[in-house]
């Protein structure tokens, strides 16, 4: 009876600390564009280090009722966040996403059609995927679909390659070795291949993701667009997370530069793919970066994305400690941060 008695109170308090520690992520599903909430789906969330976003998700919400309401229990931390249910599908763009320890609310789902329609045509390459890009049932031309073979860049970036901006039909081309890949498409209204999205502009992830692409095999698939609502550019300052930098970027007499762009490094070479991207600086030279944890990291600023800065750009890097690092505590907003930039040569 003894024994019994302390195994119950162990089971409890076991259960009690889980709850105890847990945070809440609450939102809503909805189809067409954000208006009409949607049942049967359920969120699932997949932790950073997850190895794939297939099979089954470690955390996953109870079906959505007709109020497209969701509500599920995890641990603080970051996190991938998908929809499946009732034929839709969703990827949250602002993926990963940082769960801090007092939870999230408000997170909204848009879906799109887990198993869209395919038009097969007629190609030139023997293997890689073949496709299109719509919004709905139009085609979204001036998409670029980006080819990531895992998670580690948290499908970010230029990734292992990408196609030509799709056709005036949506069209698409992507010769590939075979191999497992996740695709995913981004149309930039002002042109570009990198740097976060605006309002307007449109994100797709492949339903079917992650993809087998086999010997002499051409997938032929259609990728759903969905285009990212003016709410984020309000949610800048915290979009990736809790912690954030504040600043201006400005020339060698202080002049505020506008169009340059802050970013940020896990590393004091600066030359590998950033962590962070800001939204380009205004006319008075500000800037926001947000992201989920403190720590050390090395911040600069330059007039475009990719590769070794070239002559003629303007760059520079954060001139308060030596090699440009920048200490922000977890949480912490740190603002008057000043980066000046210069003409290279």
């Amino acid at each position: 009876m003894m024994r019994t008695f302390c195994k119950l109170i162990v089971f409890l308090t076991l259960c009690w600390g889980s709850s105890a520690s847990a945070a809440t992520v609450a939102g809503k599903v909805t189809t067409d564009g954000g208006k009409v909430p949607t049942a049967g789906v359920q969120v699932l969330a997949y932790p950073l280090a997850a190895a794939s976003l297939a099979g089954e998700a470690p955390h996953r919400s109870a079906a959505t009722g007709k109020d497209g309401l969701f509500s599920l229990e995890l641990p603080a931390g970051q996190y991938f966040f998908l929809a499946r249910g009732g034929g839709f599908f969703a990827y949250y763009g602002r993926n990963p996403v940082a769960v801090p320890e007092d939870g999230l609310s408000g997170m909204n789902l848009a879906l799109v059609a887990e198993n869209p329609a395919v038009s097969e045509r007629k190609v030139e390459f023997s293997t890689g995927v073949a496709g299109r890009t719509l919004v709905g049932e139009e085609p979204l031309a001036d998409a670029i679909v980006y080819v990531y073979t895992d998670l580690n860049d948290q499908l970010k970036g230029m990734g292992l390659g990408l196609s030509a901006p799709s056709d005036a039909e949506g069209r698409f081309d992507l010769p590939l070795s075979p191999g497992t890949y996740y695709l995913l498409a981004r149309q930039r209204q002002a042109g570009g291949f990198a740097g976060p999205l605006r309002a307007g502009d449109f994100i797709g992830y492949y339903p079917g993701n992650p993809v087998v692409v086999g010997p002499d095999q051409v997938l032929q698939l259609t990728l759903p667009m969905l285009e990212v609502p003016e709410k984020v550019e309000r949610l800048a300052e915290s979009l990736f997370g809790q912690t954030s930098i504040h600043g201006r970027i400005v020339d060698g007499e202080g002049k505020p530069v506008a169009g340059a762009r802050a970013i940020l490094y896990s590393d004091p070479t600066m030359l590998n793919r950033p962590l962070y991207v800001s939204r380009p600086s205004d006319a008075d030279g500000r800037f926001v970066l947000s992201f989920a944890a403190g720590g050390t990291y090395y911040l600069a600023a330059r007039d475009t994305l990719g590769g070794t800065p070239q002559p003629g750009e303007r760059y520079g890097r954060f001139a308060d400690s030596s090699d440009g690092s920048i200490l922000v505590e977890t949480g912490q907003d740190r603002s008057g941060v000043e980066i000046v930039v210069e003409e290279m040569w």
